[in-house]
């Protein structure tokens, strides 16, 4: 009886056991996303057109992590991204892509899952320094946390189906962050300059050149003499950058057609308490800053992809790389990959 009753009674707590796990309430939270590594090589050899070898790598890390339960709802999202290009592998690699972006919103919801009254945080910086490469390859113009974007806003949330979704924040506080003093000295990214006095110089007479560069009487003698001056900082420049303003923000999600992912994100933030003048002391064309971000993924299997993104940025608080008439602060990035990708769960 015992070989006969045991085997059953096994078989009936298997039975309950997976009834059990079925009636399990679901998890309110959800989690996915992407790891990726791309590479782009090319080499010449007595190639008449012209051109030079060069190497190309791109890391890259999207994942989100969402919670959802009743009314409330907690969306958190992060994007990292690193990419260098080789044209000599005994010099220094030039960076092509570098990008440290988080954010996490709250939202209670107010009417049939489609309005949420939101509080939204972003966190935005890069994990290495940028330099000016069409002027000098040491010339050090960016870096972690220079700068390093903080924002925090309250406000509405507009969700009419899974793919669009946009952010209203009215009150919405943007903290610009450069620890580097040297650029926080030549008022970079926006953050007040610092602060100068001029004194003529003892030594005796210098000559400028026609750069406007001060040298000694011997290197020049068929120049107009002028007087030196030596300058001297009374107040160094600020690190952090307060502002005020509103901020919308955009989402859109779909897919095109089988395995073709269409995806684009845009940020535009209005400071209320701009005093109406760019970092070049004219007036701003545009007082809104945007930041829109697009990406075009087309899966190849489980784990090839081919992804074009593009970026589009316009902030008249950043100094533009050239100064010459005719400037733009329109900032812009297009990239073209083809590596492997690994679907996170």
């Amino acid at each position: 009886m015992k070989k006969v009753f045991l085997p059953l009674i096994a078989m009936l707590l298997s039975v309950n056991v997976a009834f059990a796990q079925d009636d399990a309430p679901a998890s309110p939270w959800t989690h996915g996303g992407n790891v990726g590594f791309n590479m782009a090589q090319s080499h010449f050899d007595n190639w008449a057109p012209g051109g030079q070898d060069n190497v190309n790598f791109l890391g890259f890390l999207k994942y989100d992590c969402n919670y959802k339960n009743g009314n409330h709802k907690w969306d958190n999202g992060l994007d990292l991204q690193l990419g260098y290009s080789y044209y000599d592998l005994d010099q220094k690699p030039i960076k092509t892509d570098d990008r440290i972006f988080f954010s996490s919103l709250y939202g209670y919801n107010i009417h049939k899952d489609k309005w949420f009254v939101t509080a939204n945080l972003t966190f935005q910086s890069q994990f290495t320094n940028g330099y000016n490469y069409a002027a000098d390859s040491t010339n050090r113009i960016s870096g972690i946390m220079n700068p390093g974007y903080v924002t925090l806003g309250l406000g509405i949330q507009w969700v009419p189906n899974e793919h669009f979704k946009v952010n209203i924040a009215p009150v919405t506080g943007r903290m610009t962050i450069v620890n580097d003093q040297r650029l926080a000295d030549a008022g970079a990214f926006g953050v007040k300059k610092a602060e100068y006095e001029y004194q003529e110089d003892a030594n005796g007479e210098y000559y400028e050149d026609a750069e406007g560069n001060y040298l000694p009487y011997e290197a020049y003698t068929d120049t107009v003499p002028v007087v030196r001056y030596n300058y001297n900082r009374v107040k160094k420049g600020e690190n952090i950058r307060w502002e005020l303003g509103a901020q919308i923000t955009a989402e859109f999600n779909y897919e095109i057609m089988k395995n073709v992912t269409f995806s684009s994100k845009l940020i535009a933030f209005y400071d209320y308490l701009n005093d109406g003048t760019n970092v070049l002391g004219e007036s701003y064309t545009c007082p809104v800053d945007f930041d829109w971000d697009n990406a075009l993924i087309m899966k190849i299997n489980d784990w090839l992809t081919c992804n074009l993104t593009a970026r589009l940025v316009y902030d008249e608080d950043i100094m533009p790389l050239s100064t010459y008439e005719g400037t733009t602060f329109r900032q812009f990035k297009e990239v073209l990959s083809l590596g492997i990708s690994y679907k996170i769960p």
